[in-house]
């Protein structure tokens, strides 16, 4: 018993421990966010004496353009990477075809592969493509590089499917694609929802490749935006640190709406591995 409870009791220390070091971060943002520069230094970890709340409304106004490219090119990403590899996936789960297993594996030999690697020829390729400083030349790349993670959890999901389902469906004189939008998409549902947050959590948080392909202001996204948010003569670490907590709400918002799937989802990928 008494081994128990001190097992017990180093597990729940640990916890917290883990608690504190993820709930720290974001405490710090938050009552940064509305101190000036004088009271950060002077009280840098304590709540603030006179909070400046302001600085939420003046980081609102300029970083909502850049909040809005972000979300732009995070729903039209998630959107292709869930459509191209779902549709991928059912003809690896269910056809039969010369040469599959090898362009199956082929797709693992990539998984492998790190993406610095590809910066300068996907670079190059934008740039003859001439779509350097458009919004797409930031969306297709993000949905190349998406799908396949994305395959290979739905292949693995779509293949767990019961094949007396499809033959119900084929008796009735259903086509395949009529067994992927009847059968295939509701029962998948979770897992597509979930590698779908994953993808706009990945195009939402990338900085570097935005960087290189949408120089212009008016078009960064926003980490980017975040970046040259600050001024060189004179950092507002009040105002930087309110751009921050404002900029984690959409994504703080989404997982709230959809952390249910996105656990199922996750949960059942698992099962069906």
């Amino acid at each position: 018993m008494k081994a128990n409870r001190t097992s017990r009791i180093v597990i729940v220390a640990l916890l917290l421990f883990f608690a504190f070091c993820t709930l720290f971060p974001l405490y710090f943002m938050l009552v940064s966010s509305v101190k000036t520069n004088a009271e950060l230094q002077s009280n840098y970890f304590g709540f603030p004496i006179e909070p400046q709340f302001h600085y939420y409304g003046n980081a609102m106004m300029k970083i909502k353009t850049y909040m809005m490219n972000s979300a732009f090119i995070s729903a039209l990403s998630a959107i292709g990477v869930l459509i191209l590899s779902s549709l991928s996936a059912y003809a690896f789960a269910r056809f039969r075809f010369r040469g599959k297993n090898a362009l199956f594996f082929t797709l693992l030999v990539f998984l492998m592969i790190p993406g610095v690697l590809t910066l300068i020829p996907q670079f190059v390729l934008v740039k003859n493509m001439g779509l350097i400083n458009s919004p797409w030349a930031a969306i297709l790349p993000f949905i190349a590089s998406g799908q396949l993670v994305t395959i290979f959890v739905m292949r693995t999901f779509f293949e767990g499917i019961p094949k007396e389902l499809f033959e119900s469906i084929k008796i009735d004189g259903g086509s395949e694609f009529r067994c992927f939008l009847s059968l295939v998409v509701p029962f998948s549902l979770p897992i597509i929802l979930s590698m779908g947050l994953v993808t706009v959590l990945n195009t939402w948080n990338d900085f570097f490749w935005p960087l290189l392909v949408l120089p212009d202001q008016q078009k960064m996204t926003l980490t980017v935006g975040l970046y040259r948010f600050m001024d060189q003569q004179q950092i507002l670490y009040g105002q930087v640190f309110s751009a921050m907590s404002l900029a984690s709400v959409p994504l703080m918002l989404l997982f709230s709406f959809t952390m249910k799937f996105f656990v199922q989802g996750l949960t059942s990928g698992a099962i069906k591995a």
